[in-house]
């Protein structure tokens, strides 16, 4: 083998370039977005669009967050924030206890079970999405923070087989040996086993918070007052600002990129903080069979 091929290896190079390729085309929307949402209306529109920002201004999110059309934009963010981590306690603590139990307790039915709820996620949820809507309505959840806490956690599927698989990977003899000292269930659980699988308890939180975060559907469906919207429905419910720009200093095709970078800036951020352990429960065993 020769130094050269033993430094330069053609395969691993096509494999690295392919995957610079392809963060390439999935970060260049956000690229243009950012750069679209700081020009002005003057730049915007010029005959040869530019890829970067030759004199940059804030009027955009200036104008998003301060015109009376779209002043609740604030309040809709605390909505999305409110209804977004409700909903990762819920389902943290429903999966937690449901995946452990999976994966210690023995019952009758319990593959089968557990089998039954993976095939569940495979059925689109927009099918029924008029039976929940009666559902919440009877049960006076419509128009409610609360319902979507309680609604948004309901598909368990993926963060229960998530847990599940961590909790497999937890020592018996751990377990065991907390048995003999006299540790009941609930210790055993709490005290042993939960804090092993913090990672996992991450990668749910962060896939639920993603999800929320980012709905429409649901919410459009069960939210009619303004004031309860989250960031996404609110975005999308502003209309008529082509009627209000009368600045050269900013341009609806900017300020519709501001709100779009208002809306996913806390995904970004919280990912961030948050890809040590993401990265780590994805790396130890969650995703094994």
């Amino acid at each position: 083998m020769s130094a050269r091929t033993k430094f330069f290896n053609p395969g691993q190079f096509l494999i690295n370039l392919s995957l610079i390729i392809v963060v390439f085309i999935c970060l260049f929307p956000v690229y243009w977005s950012l750069i679209s949402s700081l020009k002005g209306r003057d730049e915007i529109y010029e005959s040869d669009p530019s890829l970067w920002v030759k004199r940059p201004t804030l009027e955009n999110y200036k104008w998003v967050l301060t015109q009376k059309h779209t002043s609740m934009i604030p309040l809709n963010l605390l909505n999305s924030f409110k209804v977004a981590f409700g909903s990762i306690v819920v389902q943290l603590v429903v999966v937690t206890l449901a995946g452990y139990a999976f994966a210690r307790i023995d019952f009758r039915g319990r593959d089968a079970l557990f089998y039954f709820l993976i095939i569940v996620m495979f059925i689109p949820r927009a099918g029924g999405l008029m039976a929940t809507y009666e559902l919440m309505d009877a049960l006076h959840l419509r128009n409610s923070h609360l319902g979507l806490m309680l609604l948004f956690p309901s598909p368990i599927s993926v963060a229960l087989f998530i847990m599940r698989q961590s909790f497999l990977g937890v020592p018996r003899e751990l377990e065991e040996s907390a048995m003999i000292d006299g540790a009941g269930i609930w210790q055993i659980f709490l005290r042993i086993a939960l804090p092993m699988v913090q990672s996992a308890m991450v990668v749910v939180a962060i896939f639920e918070f993603v999800y929320v975060w980012g709905d429409y559907l649901i919410t459009f469906t069960l939210i009619d007052k303004p004031e309860l919207y989250t960031i996404s429905v609110a975005i999308k419910q502003v209309t008529g600002w082509f009627t209000l720009f009368v600045s050269s200093a900013f341009s609806t095709y900017g300020a519709d990129n501001a709100a779009f970078m208002i809306a996913i800036t806390p995904v970004v951020v919280v990912y961030v903080l948050m890809q040590r352990w993401f990265i780590r429960g994805l790396t130890e065993g969650i995703l094994k069979m």
